[in-house]
């Protein structure tokens, strides 16, 4: 079975620290802090490992970061995630130089290839630190907002409003709708050229998920669906999203491609996979079709079913 990346737990979240500054503080600056580097959407790697610096080179990486947050205990060192977007790009645009041996990593390339703990870490502090980027302003009056709780709160700083506000986590159903040996995949017009994948779709207010996994097959694909069943869920900070894994069982309807939402819909079958889909799980140059990425939920419910 595929191994799901960003679903370890290696950190104890330690939310009573988060309400202590004085202790925030000292360990923020203490020899033991371990900090999770991020530059725009890129994540600081060294030596295939995420750049848990550690000492003077943590000290001077806190430096420069525009926004700091405690993301937990990692075997009782603190962890950090530094937003260090305000570093200057090169001169040809690339990321900042940073010492010999560090490169920059996109989080959905590199995930696999990292230990399971690194790529959660990673998957924990973008998600947060993307968060404190788009929210420094209130949503409430419009002003500005200031970080609280070791990074879990931002609160208004205008006395009249001094709302507070929590990261989000948007909920989305993704779902693997069988009909006896044919499953239903899709393509959007902003994949790789070839990538197939199982529909997916976020909850909306008043639904609960169950009720979401039918709407969405049926708006996206006209297929009716029950016997829905949840699988698993993984942590997806692109930017934000929880995505909570169902099977469902078509009942009825007829293919009819939503064109506003997708690019693509069709029936295979177990063998037509087997024959037609390269085994790449990316484009390699013959134009045959491949399935979602190791490691993502779709990949994993899409290995169990080919299992049978």
């Amino acid at each position: 079975m595929s191994q799901l990346l960003f679903a370890t737990t290696p950190l104890d979240r330690a939310a009573a620290l988060r309400r202590d500054p004085v202790r925030l503080q000292s360990l923020r600056h203490g020899p033991d802090a371990l900090v999770a580097c991020f530059w725009h959407d890129l994540a600081l790697l060294r030596d295939d490992r995420a750049l848990l610096a550690h000492g003077n080179e943590a000290a001077r990486l806190m430096e420069l970061a525009s926004h700091v947050v405690f993301l937990g205990l990692l075997e009782n060192r603190p962890v950090f995630a530094l937003d260090l977007g305000k570093m200057a790009a090169e001169a040809d645009g690339s990321p900042p130089q940073w010492e010999a041996g560090a490169v920059w990593g996109e989080l959905r390339a590199i995930g696999p290839t990292l230990p399971p703990e690194d790529s959660t870490i990673l998957a924990t502090g973008r998600a947060l630190v993307n968060w404190h980027r788009t929210h420094t302003f209130c949503g409430r009056c419009g002003g500005p907002t200031e970080s609280r709780e070791g990074g879990h709160v931002r609160t208004c700083l205008d006395q009249s409003c001094g709302a507070s506000h929590y990261p989000r986590t948007d909920n989305a159903v993704i779902m693997l709708v069988a009909d006896g040996d044919k499953v239903l995949l899709h393509r959007q017009p902003s994949w790789p050229t070839g990538m197939w994948s199982i529909l997916a779709g976020f909850v909306e207010p008043g639904e609960t998920f169950e009720h979401a996994v039918a709407r969405e097959t049926y708006e996206e694909t006209g297929i009716l669906v029950d016997d829905i069943r949840y699988v698993a869920s993984q942590p997806w900070p692109f930017p934000a999203s929880l995505m909570v894994g169902f099977t469902a069982r078509a009942t009825g309807g007829e293919l009819v491609v939503d064109r506003h939402e997708l690019e693509d819909a069709r029936w295979f079958s177990r063998a037509d996979i087997a024959a037609g889909f390269s085994d790449a799980h990316r484009a390699d140059g013959s134009g045959r079709p491949y399935l979602a990425r190791p490691g993502s939920i779709a990949r994993m419910m899409l290995d169990q079913w080919l299992r049978g």
